[in-house]
């Protein structure tokens, strides 16, 4: 930190409460004094009620207020006012704080008002700030640099959800508890309300070089959740080049000024380390708000797909540094990938490949042994025709096959053969036909008559034609029976109808001859 600050910490150690100062009631003793920076002091307490040791924050800004006994008192009247409202946005922080629950975010369990000022409880994190890992550790493994900055973007996500900012990301404001698991905590600069801006408060909002944007610098300069991430970028760069980062209102004159930007990027400099997953920490730390990573989800995911590029292209080869979680999610994806793979070759309509089988014995039916013996007695009958060698007379095997009996050479035309067959079987139907014929039956069995000269020999051959006259005459007399029918049917009904007017009539008359006979 820069000498300023170190001179300001030390007079707020000067101003702190001393050890066994007692706050609500008698609920939390003071224990010991943890840090102090320009909004607050911090306190290790104990839980008196709970019998636990907590952090006291309390929210002392040096620049408006001091210490008289044990209240913080404004720095003459024209403070006053403005240390009501730095209290009052302290207890509305604290109920926003309140409200966040994650293993990865400093829990806030109580605030209350005491002493002229504001104070919250919360978790007592037994672990080492970042700051003095970077230094014990000046290379530290990628695995472990990818693993506590996801948890970070993830906790940092949940805070901006609830539309807050921490506004203090730096490695002093982290620390890590075994095993590898980083918490936020310091949310004393944190403000409600993301989006509203209160130029009063500018005046001892925390500022940290190298790792607040240059929004920060300025009176109701526009603060957004990409300020957080310039924050949480710059305490990375920081992690992983060993160097904090050059201070961004100094980034902001060289860039102005078209000259090189200070703050040299990462990628293509930092070992072990793929080249998205820096280019990420880069983006994240552009000076212009409008170019950073404007949300942690988007930043996550972007590692995220790093982790499985990478598995994807080193073909199952991995580092001493992965964790056997990320193997043991990786070999997960994987299977399923290749498990829907199956699935997919398995939809495909593969074809049967046709298998010829070798003939098998067939028992032999009894009608190709008469058509054998029928070809032979035809043979035999007929005169010998020319040899005609392509066309062979067959006889048929067990499966139908033509085959040539042993010794006897195939010497009949077989076309000229079936010719004559489909001769014989024409002049048979001619013959049957002839016997139909009404001039060979005779009078006797078919005379002459108005159907048979109307119909000719088609009455005759075909049965649907001889009905067809019969047909046809009984349609026409059941129509005329039909309308005879209804003719009488309306007959009647007009006798009825008659009948009915008739006796209406009658009675209509016998009442005007009842009433004339009345008159008279």
């Amino acid at each position: 930190m820069a000498e300023k600050d170190s001179a300001k910490s030390t007079s707020l150690t000067d101003e702190a409460l001393p050890i066994g100062t007692t706050l609500l009631g008698d609920q939390f003793t003071i224990k010991g004094l943890l840090g102090a920076g320009g909004f607050g002091i911090s306190y290790r307490a104990e839980d008196n009620t709970l019998g636990r040791t907590i952090v006291i924050k309390e929210c002392f800004p040096f620049d408006i207020c001091s210490r008289k006994g044990k209240n913080a008192v404004a720095r003459g009247d024209a403070m006053a006012k403005l240390m009501r409202l730095t209290v009052e946005k302290f207890m509305g922080e604290a109920r926003n704080l309140a409200k966040l629950r994650h293993p990865n975010i400093v829990g806030v369990h109580r605030a209350f008002e005491e002493n002229e000022t504001a104070y919250m409880a919360l978790d007592l994190i037994e672990g080492r700030e970042l700051y003095d890992v970077i230094k014990s550790n000046p290379t530290p493994s990628p695995a472990f640099v990818k693993n506590i900055l996801m948890q970070l973007l993830d906790a940092v996500a949940e805070v901006h959800d609830m539309d807050l900012l921490h506004r203090d990301i730096s490695p002093d404001n982290i620390l890590i508890e075994e095993p590898e698991t980083p918490v936020l905590i310091d949310f004393g600069a944190a403000r409600a309300d993301a989006h509203r801006h209160t130029r009063a408060l500018s005046a001892f909002q925390v500022v940290k070089d190298g790792y607040s944007p240059h929004e920060f610098y300025v009176d109701d300069g526009k603060q957004m959740p990409s300020s957080d991430l310039y924050s949480l970028g710059a305490t990375f760069y920081h992690l992983l080049s060993g160097m904090i980062p050059a201070n961004s209102q100094t980034r902001l004159v060289e860039i102005a000024s078209h000259r090189p930007d200070p703050c040299e990027p990462l990628a293509g400099r930092i070992e072990g380390y793929d080249e998205t997953f820096l280019r990420a920490i880069d983006s994240a730390m552009n000076v212009h708000p409008e170019d950073r990573l404007q949300s942690a989800a988007k930043w996550r995911s972007l590692i995220a797909e790093v982790k499985v590029e990478s598995v994807a292209r080193s073909s199952f080869e991995t580092s001493s540094d992965e964790s056997p979680l990320d193997l043991e999610l990786t070999l997960s994806r994987l299977v399923e990938e290749s498990n829907e793979e199956v699935k997919n070759v398995s939809r495909l309509a593969v074809e049967p490949e046709l298998a010829v089988a070798p003939p098998k014995d067939v028992v032999k039916p009894e009608w190709i042994d008469d058509f054998n013996q029928e070809t032979v007695e035809s043979q035999e009958s007929t005169e010998a025709e020319p040899e005609v060698p392509d066309l062979a007379d067959p006889i048929l095997d067990a499966r139908g096959c033509c085959y040539a009996p042993e010794g006897e050479p195939l010497s009949t035309n077989w076309v000229d053969r079936s010719l004559k067959k489909q001769e014989r079987v024409r002049q048979e139907r001619a013959s049957r036909l002839e016997m139909l014929d009404p001039e060979t039956l005779g009078q006797t069995l078919l005379p002459d008559s108005e159907e048979t000269l109307k119909y000719g020999k088609e009455a005759v051959h075909s049965p649907e034609n001889a009905i067809r006259p019969r047909i046809q005459t009984f349609g026409v007399l059941g129509a005329l029976l039909l309308c005879f029918g209804f003719l009488a049917f309306l007959n009647a009904v007009d006798k009825l109808v008659l009948q009915q007017e008739q006796a209406a009539v009658k009675s209509e008359f016998g009442k005007f001859e009842m009433r004339g006979s009345i008159i008279r």
